[in-house]
């Protein structure tokens, strides 16, 4: 009985495996008519391919946060500091913000992505997890990454556009393997020889949309004029332990004091 169990097991994991490593790799894009219908959307999001979405206004942006009193974390030197949203917003030179996850939560920003949510897979986790919310100066870029999540959202509130530099996880063996994310838009074939093999996209996000990619996409983001951008993740339970490895074997370790005792 055990072993039938186990085996019952194994085989839903094979095919959730299957599941999360199928994507394809055309590149087209794919957008829902509309986000209310959410069957429709969940069968797109299950093309693994990517996907434009018009999430229209969303709190993320300069005329709500002048009113607000969401708390803003930025750092002077060592120190921290933390300010309301509204006088943040109000500095000539605004410092970088360092709680970018925790003052998405603090506004509720994935209330107004609910459609989102609402149109995963059946088997997926239930809300947008790793929300965050920043600003790009004009020129700024954000590094190529990979995402391993089912799906990676970048959207923009304000300001922009964003310019998305994509390109699928086949092509990842043509490109520098540096511990520092690459910046695409400089690469030289001195820095990376194949890079002609490599087959990519750029694709422009302005205020009200965002852009969801698959898993096994990679994107580097860049501002053509000061931009307030937001990310979320979404998950199924083998893609979030994937992308959690490093934290739940932190938390299932031995303590300090049991290390001590080795």
């Amino acid at each position: 009985m055990e072993w039938a169990v186990l085996l019952f097991i194994a085989a839903i994991i094979a095919v959730h495996w299957w599941e999360y490593r199928r994507a394809v790799t055309e590149y087209t894009f794919a957008q829902p008519a509309t986000l209310d219908k959410h069957g429709d959307l969940r069968g797109l999001l299950a093309e693994k391919t990517p996907i434009a979405v018009e999430i229209g206004a969303l709190p993320w942006r300069p005329e709500v946060a002048a009113k607000s009193a969401w708390t803003v974390v930025t750092t002077t030197g060592d120190a921290q500091m933390e300010m309301s949203v509204a006088q943040w917003n109000s500095e000539t030179e605004r410092p970088e913000i360092q709680n970018g996850a925790g003052l998405a939560e603090e506004m509720g920003l994935t209330t107004g992505l609910g459609d989102l949510d609402n149109g995963r897979g059946w088997w997926w986790l239930p809300g947008l997890h790793d929300a965050s919310v920043g600003i790009l100066a004009s020129g700024d870029i954000v590094g190529l990454s990979w995402t391993r999540a089912e799906r990676t959202w970048v959207g923009c509130t304000h300001g922009g556009p964003l310019t998305l530099w994509l390109a699928h996880d086949r092509y990842r063996r043509y490109l520098p393997a540096s511990a520092e994310a690459v910046d695409p838009w400089t690469l030289t074939v001195a820095e990376a020889p194949w890079i002609g093999r490599v087959q990519f996209i750029e694709v422009t996000v302005k205020p009200g949309w965002c852009i969801g990619l698959p898993a096994h996409w990679g994107f580097a983001v860049r501002s053509e004029s000061e931009a307030w951008w937001w990310t979320a993740h979404q998950h199924s339970p083998l893609s979030w332990m994937r992308c959690n490895t490093g934290r739940i074997l932190q938390h299932i370790g031995p303590s300090s004091s049991e290390e001590e005792d080795l």
